[in-house]
């Protein structure tokens, strides 16, 4: 049996391997979306299939954070900041690849898109931008371990619906001006509804970051789409 420092030094290795894996997942999640937006930028289906093809490396991260974080608490029976620690990083991955199946699903529409003009990615563009800073500012805010940056973006977290809205009431005056848009702007109202969502994972990842550092479980009630 392992002497207990020995045992000490390696729980604590295997806490930084867990703390490593799921920076790992941000940034190839970050990346996904960033490709995604990228394809629907420029209309680049090699990037938009790169997002598809590499989804499972997100999945295989993902269930490389799960099984880490569950061999912790079988082998060393955590308490208090390093048991929220591992939970945190359960939840977190979760959402992250959540974060990068809707990056997929952008992928698969921009290919459905192919190369024809969009009169309406001004506004799109404004929230894809949107969302990959919040998702920027959100990987310093786990890397760091910042309370008030993580809380900074869930208190923003409107600024996302908003932009969505802008977003879809342009496709919409479209749809409704220009019958002939109106197979591109149903496609194109789902990526937006996409890009919402990945707004909402973001701010839950964030206020899993304040759960590891205070224990906070209880936030003020979001705006809900469509409310007054």
């Amino acid at each position: 049996m392992p002497v207990s420092g020995f045992r000490v030094a390696k729980y604590d290795e295997d806490l930084n391997i867990l703390n490593t894996q799921v920076i790992a997942l941000l940034h190839a999640t970050r990346d996904a979306m960033v490709k995604s937006c990228e394809a629907l930028s420029e209309r680049n289906l090699e990037k938009a299939d790169f997002v598809v093809h590499n989804d499972d490396t997100i999945d295989h991260l993902e269930l490389t954070i799960h099984k880490t974080a569950s061999d912790l608490i079988m082998r060393y029976q955590p308490i208090s900041l390093d048991l929220r620690q591992i939970l945190a990083s359960m939840r977190v991955a979760s959402d992250l690849e959540r974060i990068g199946d809707t990056a997929e699903s952008i992928a698969r529409r921009v290919k459905e898109l192919g190369n024809r003009p969009i009169f309406a990615m001004r506004r799109i563009g404004a929230l894809a931008n949107l969302v990959l800073d919040r998702f920027n500012r959100l990987i310093e805010a786990y890397e760091t371990r910042s309370a008030i940056h993580a809380d900074d973006i869930r208190e923003h977290d409107d600024d996302v619906d908003n932009a969505y809205f802008a977003a879809s009431a342009d496709i919409l005056a479209t749809m409704e001006s220009d019958p002939t848009f109106v197979r591109i702007g149903a496609q194109l109202l789902s990526i937006t509804k996409s890009f919402e969502r990945v707004g909402d994972r973001l701010t839950n990842v964030a206020e899993q970051i304040l759960f590891e550092i205070d224990g906070k479980t209880e936030f003020a009630a979001r705006p809900r789409i469509g409310a007054a």
